[in-house]
């Protein structure tokens, strides 16, 4: 119709009456009409959307789904859900005539929760699913939506689902984390087994030191000064294996961060005098007392001192400041050296960073260090942050920990054990499948006055034991055949060795390890390469 100058569509209800003259016949007819067109082209526009919406859900790249009622009967499923279940015929079924197989594994229960709370559910689900040939189930994982719908009384009448499958995604983010896994253990393993011949490598270093061979000094300083930088290494591998599997554990106590930090000097100071470094120290020796394990934090600030020691050039100063800001302690260590760029800052401390990796490397280091510091002082309840004006601005890292609770003033300090003196020989025996690691200690032993025996297996050390009657035994955890653990079970049992001291020597020193050698029996737990002021003042203990 044309009626305002082109032609449109309209739409009209009639109405076609008759009309009776006074006799009765039809004189005319009565014409009315309605015009419905807006009604009209909005019923079509609704049509439309409804056909739209139809074809989204039909079409859809997600399985859509809507259950009806607190049966959950399946009003309507479009082609991707259908796709997801297996092609089955759902539609006027429930879910748990649908899908029987879904039984017992929380899904009926979820959807009851759903139904009843009007809550909706979001998330990851892992089901095992029939989707093949009868009688076969399959493991599959699906991000979904559960989503009440409620009816006019505001009560959930159905359901609907939206189910993505992510079956491959976390199969593959498994086999990572498996893949992960077995890097972890393997770097255990791998520190484990560089330690053993490391052990025997710094005994004999320390045994040219006691017999005062001075033709070779230099060049057994130089040994010496490599294979302590190759067991921090391995270190650094151990602790980023113990961290990555949350297997390292601080054994807290309250202590003055003085004395720590008077442990970590001591530690690097090796490193500062070799670069000629001018160190200066700030730190209160009272009134800045934490909860913290005293070898790892002094790990931390070791970590951080060496870091500064190797990217200042010699002759530098290094600083470390301490002091009290409102319930924290803040700790600065600061250096003239190179410098970070400002795009590195943000990524010093990640485990791996490929532009830090390849810094360290430069300078002797795996990378780790920044990222062990992050770790450990995370684990005391602290936070790290570095600073710097940019290359060749030197850099500043700062630890905030908390402060102790209201705690009396510790006595504690970290003083280096004596060597002991005037000590009575003693009878040892010691028993290492590593025949260089055995033969080196107990020549180190005799050097001191005590008198040895070596085996290399569990039965010969039981066997020379009852003749020798040591007074105090050194095994190896890890003996082939019959474990340390075994052989001082059975030492135990020996009536003439009941008073028998037994020293563990193992390449594992987590906490759980010393445990089991405690509970095993051995008085104290000696980590390979054994560091003989260590084993001394353990002999000494006797």
């Amino acid at each position: 119709m044309d009626r305002f100058g082109y032609p449109e569509d309209c739409y009209f209800n009639f109405s076609y009456s008759p009309v009776p003259d006074d006799a009765g016949n039809v004189a005319g007819i009565l014409v009315t009409f309605t015009e419905t067109t807006e009604k009209v082209l909005l019923e079509k526009r609704l049509q439309a959307n409804a056909n739209q919406l139809s074809r989204i859900f039909k079409h859809a790249p997600v399985g859509i789904a809507v259950l009806r009622g607190s049966n959950f009967v399946f009003e309507f499923a479009n082609e991707r859900y259908l796709e997801l279940v297996g092609h089955r015929l759902v539609v006027g079924k429930s879910v748990q005539a649908a899908l029987p197989e879904l039984a017992g594994q929380g899904i009926y229960e979820l959807l009851d929760v759903v139904y009843t709370t009007g809550q909706p559910y979001i998330g990851r689900i892992q089901v095992m699913l029939n989707r093949g040939q009868p009688q076969t189930i399959e493991e599959c994982f699906f991000e979904v939506v559960y989503q009440p719908l409620p009816d006019e009384y505001d009560k959930t009448d159905s359901i609907v689902v939206v189910a993505f499958e992510v079956t491959e995604i976390s199969n593959a983010q498994r086999e990572a984390e498996l893949a992960n896994r077995a890097k972890d253990e393997f770097l255990a393993m791998l520190g484990h087994e560089l330690r053993n011949p490391l052990a025997p490598i710094l005994t004999a270093l320390n045994l040219m030191r006691l017999r005062g061979i001075s033709e070779v000094d230099k060049e057994r300083t130089v040994i010496e000064r490599q294979v302590h930088h190759l067991v921090g290494l391995v270190d650094d591998l151990l602790d980023v294996s113990r961290l990555a599997r949350g297997k390292l554990t601080l054994q807290q106590e309250p202590l003055e961060l003085a004395a720590i930090v008077a442990e970590a000097v001591e530690q690097c100071s090796p490193l500062l005098e070799q670069r000629r470094h001018n160190l200066t120290i700030r730190v209160p020796s009272t009134g800045l007392m934490i909860e913290a394990d005293p070898r790892r934090l002094a790990q931390v600030i070791a970590n951080l001192l060496n870091n500064a020691a190797k990217y200042t050039e010699p002759g530098g100063e290094i600083s470390i400041l301490a002091e009290r800001v409102d319930s924290e302690v803040w700790l600065r260590v600061s250096d003239t050296g190179n410098g970070i760029a400002p795009e590195l800052l943000p990524k010093v401390f990640d485990l791996f960073y490929q532009e830090q990796q390849s810094i360290e490397r430069s300078q002797g280091g795996l990378g780790l260090g920044l990222a062990i510091v992050k770790n450990l002082v995370t684990l005391h309840g602290g936070r790290v942050s570095a600073a710097s004006a940019g290359k060749g601005q030197g850099s500043e890292f700062s630890v905030w920990l908390p402060l102790a609770p209201q705690l009396a003033q510790s006595e504690k300090t970290l003083a280096d054990i004596p060597a002991p003196t005037g000590q009575q020989p003693l009878r040892i025996l010691i028993v290492d499948d590593n025949m260089d690691a055995a033969e080196v200690l107990a020549i180190s032993l005799n050097l001191c006055g005590h008198i040895t025996e070596v085996a290399y297996d569990g039965l010969q050390g039981l066997e020379i034991a009852q003749s020798f009657l040591p007074d105090i035994a050194v095994l190896d955890i890890g003996l082939p055949g019959m474990d340390g653990y075994e052989l001082a079970r059975r030492l135990r049992h020996v009536p003439a060795l009941s008073q028998i001291r037994l020293l563990a020597l193992s390449g594992y020193g987590q906490p759980e390890d010393r445990d089991r050698s405690r509970q095993a029996g051995f008085a104290v737990h000696l980590v390979k390469p054994v560091d003989l002021t260590e084993l001394s003042a353990a002999l000494s203990a006797n």
